[in-house]
């Protein structure tokens, strides 16, 4: 078993120390990565910490059984989707490095989070139609509501949004797979 899988273990078992160690253990290289985003030592340690709640739910929870990436790495992209929110940036797809959260609502953190992954996951957004990529990047980079992309993209009803946003997931996920 290695040391990623024994972390998730003691922390589902109920070994508070476990959790402690990732939050000493990560802590100053997470505020240094965060120093290149021009957010306040104040608030990256906000981010930080929330960042191990999220970790340790998804790990409580049964949503985080096991990991391909390290933990610092599954930690280091909750905390930097959550400093994109917080400075509401809003990223060009194309130039961005990470995309580990781009289909975070359908659990695949862990398949996103792989380095290898990246390049692929960049490769199928590009494969979509241009409608898709506008929807994806509306709701996740640009954090809009199915109300405003309704509006902005000329939906007809909220429904449809919703039905298009799914299906462009759906599309991302078939293109990932042609690609493996």
């Amino acid at each position: 078993m290695n040391r990623e899988s024994r972390l998730i273990e003691q922390i589902q078992s109920g070994d508070q120390k476990a959790i402690e160690r990732i939050y000493i253990r990560f802590k100053a290289d997470f505020l240094n990565f965060s120093a290149r985003f021009s957010i306040s030592e104040e608030d990256a340690v906000d981010i930080y910490q929330d960042s191990i709640v999220v970790l340790y739910e998804n790990i409580l929870s049964g949503k985080l059984t096991s990991l391909t990436s390290s933990v610092k790495t599954y930690l280091f992209a909750i905390g930097k989707y959550k400093i994109y929110n917080s400075l509401k940036v809003k990223p060009i797809i194309e130039d961005i490095d990470d995309y580990e959260y781009i289909l975070k609502e359908e659990d695949n953190e862990e398949f996103l989070l792989q380095e290898q992954n990246i390049e692929k996951l960049r490769r199928a957004y590009r494969q979509l139609g241009s409608r898709c990529q506008k929807v994806i990047k509306l709701f996740y980079y640009e954090n809009q509501t199915i109300e405003e992309i309704k509006e902005r993209l000329d939906y007809t009803s909220k429904d449809v949004v919703k039905s298009q946003k799914s299906r462009c997931i759906k599309q991302i996920r078939e293109l990932l797979l042609k690609l493996k």
